[in-house]
Formats: C-alpha cells, structure tokens, sequence
C-alpha cells in the first residue's frame, strides 16, 4: 500500500509518502510554511509517533522558503518536544559545496559584518514562516537556520552520502529495506551554479574577507538565499477561452519559453521512488534539462504519480520532458498566488503528450490554471 499526502502548502511544497501496511516506511518531502507544519502537519506527525512509526527520510529539497520555512519550524519544535524520530534527513547546504577554505579565523569585524547579515536573515524569516494570526506569537533565536538546527539536533545528515552533498555524481541510488530511491537532480554541475552565485553575492556587497569553516557561513549562506532568491515571475495569463481547439492547443504548446535558470532551483533534489513495482516521481523545483535526461536514463515506461516540477511553471517544462514523464496522475502543489502557478502551458504539454493516455490531475488549491 502507498499512501501519499500532499499538504496545503499555499505556494510551496509538503509531501508524506507512507509505504506498506505493517511496520510502514515514511518519507517526507519538504514542509512548506511554518504555517504549514504547525496547522496540518504536526499533528500528522504525531500520530506517526504515537503508532511507533518515524520519518525514515526528510528531504528538504532547496533553500526556498516555500520549501524550508515550514522545516525549520519542525525541527526547531522537534528539537525542544521530539514528536517523531527521524532516521536521516538529506538537505545541501554551505557545508556541502565544494569550495577552498582558509585556516585563518574571522576578525572581529569580519564577525560583525556575518551576524548583521546573519539578524536580517532572522528578521525576514520571522515575517516570512507565520500568517497574520500567528505572527506576534513567534520570535526567532540565534542559530535558527535549518543548518543550525539539524547540528543543534544530532541528525544523520546526507550520511547515506557519507556526508557530502546530495548529488548524482556521488551516489545515483539509494537502497533502504524494500524502497529504493534515484537521484535525478542535482549533480555536481548543478550545486557547482549554486555556489558560484552565493560567491557572486558576496562579491556585490564588497566582501573580501576569506572563506573559512566558520558556522557563521552556514547561517548566511541558508539566509543569503532566501532573502536574495530572485523571483523570476512570468505574468503573462493565458485565457482559458483560447484554449478550444486542437490548433490552439497547439499553439500554446509550441510557444517560446524562457526556461527556469535559478542556481536554487538547479540545486534542487529530485527523485524516483521504487516501492514494490511503482515508481513515484518528485521533481521538486527541478531544471528540465537534468530531469528529462535522468527520467529518460531510467528506462521506466510509465509512472504511477508524477509531483510536477516547479508547482507546474512553464520555466521548467518543455515537451521533451512531458513526452517521458508518462502516467495517469500528476500532482500540483500551489495556490498559484505569488507566481501564477500552474501555467497553463505546462498543464496542456502533459495534456497533449500522450494522448492515448487518461489523466488525473490532483490540485491541493483552486486555481485559475485548475477550474
């Protein structure tokens, strides 16, 4: 038996897969908001315990606050009150990039210039995770990056990687009693952006001080991204009206997409769960490029569910990678409020694609792109 929950997340992302009937496997999948876990699923989580169960993966996928916030909230809680165990969590960040690192230690002043960046990236979070309601209730303490945390935690961390990032071209499968997991994104070219970008904003704000093992660049490196990610927001809508015919359909298929180029995104950690047969694909926010090339290398004919990628942007679908990802169940997660998500060229590519093939499509909110 696969169980799969897929939390209001509003523009973000939460997935519990549950596998098997008796003594059943859990894997997790980001956690949205902090809204998120504290509204739907801590009380989820809790249950899990009270039967005896654990998280034995928590995959957080990348640094992005519609991803992130809602896990930070959860560790954070986990951490004081252990509402569940969790056997290993799989999350790159700083500490996983490859970059040299000088021996030399900090200067006051270089400490100072950390811990301001350091207390913006606190004070954006505090906005961020919690709604209206629950804001004033909330403060955020020193070392409340999700990074601090785990460490703070104890959490076998990327050990199935022998602690180094998540990557394909470190491990491309992963076996843990009867499931089976393929990393389709990222490899190394992928997180190699990553850094490069976290290098560039260092450089924009005129800091050239040395790269140290200092945790102080963990917590900026985790805040840095989440208050500089760039939203890249296509506003262009398409009419529902314009969609009638075969040949309109076409059209909308066929138009010139300038495709997701986000280093964030790119670092995304995408998978193919294999339980007993069924193959589950969640793609994260995934680049098309790196998800059609491992889908395809998978060999697998057809998918019992599909987590489309990117909450169904047109950035990260092309017809190349809706032609393979071929199954009669796709899941979009967003209220499409930020973002416009789900595009509607996204949703007629895995439409037209296979025509032969009826199709489900799951939406945890109504939107424009869904009635």
């Amino acid at each position: 038996m696969i169980n799969v929950k897929m939390y209001p997340a509003e523009n973000g992302d939460c997935f519990l897969i549950s596998l098997g009937e008796e003594n059943r496997k859990h894997i997790l999948i980001d956690c949205g908001y902090a809204d998120t876990y504290h509204n739907y699923l801590k009380e989820d989580l809790q249950e899990l315990n009270k039967l005896g169960e654990k998280i034995n993966l928590f995959i957080i996928t990348h640094i992005d606050e519609d991803h992130i916030l809602g896990a930070i909230a959860f560790i954070e809680d986990n951490n004081k009150s252990k509402n569940i165990e969790i056997e290993e969590v799989w999350y790159n960040c700083y500490r996983h990039l490859q970059m040299e690192k000088d021996q030399e230690k900090l200067s006051d002043k270089e400490k100072r210039i950390l811990q301001r960046e350091i207390a913006l990236g606190e004070s954006y979070v505090k906005r961020e995770s919690f709604s209206e309601i629950n804001k004033s209730e909330v403060s955020v303490k020193q070392g409340s990056t999700l990074g601090a945390l785990l460490l703070a935690g104890g959490y076998k961390w990327n050990s199935s990687f022998d602690g180094k990032a998540v990557s394909q071209d470190n491990i491309e499968k992963i076996k843990f009693d009867d499931i089976s997991i393929n990393i389709l994104s990222p490899n190394d070219e992928k997180l190699e952006k990553l850094k490069k970008k976290w290098l560039k904003e260092l450089t924009n704000k005129k800091w050239n001080f040395k790269i140290t093992e200092d945790q102080l660049f963990d917590d900026a490196f985790e805040f840095m991204l989440l208050m500089y990610e760039e939203l890249q927001i296509d506003k262009t809508e398409v009419s529902l009206e314009e969609i009638k015919t075969i040949e309109s359909v076409e059209k909308l298929i066929q138009g010139k997409i300038n495709l997701d180029n986000s280093p964030t995104n790119g670092s995304s950690i995408a998978i193919c769960i294999n339980y007993k047969g069924r193959n589950l694909l969640f793609l994260a926010d995934g680049h098309p490029d790196i998800l059609y090339k491992n889908i395809y290398n998978l060999g697998i004919e057809k998918f019992d569910l599909v987590k489309v990628p990117h909450h169904g942007s047109r950035k990260n679908m092309t017809l190349e990678l809706s032609e393979i990802l071929k199954s009669d169940r796709f899941l979009i997660s967003t209220n499409g409020n930020n973002h416009t998500h789900p595009n509607l060229e996204s949703l007629a590519k895995l439409i037209y694609m296979n025509k032969d093939m009826s199709k489900e499509f799951y939406f945890n909110y109504e939107t424009i792109a869904s009635k």
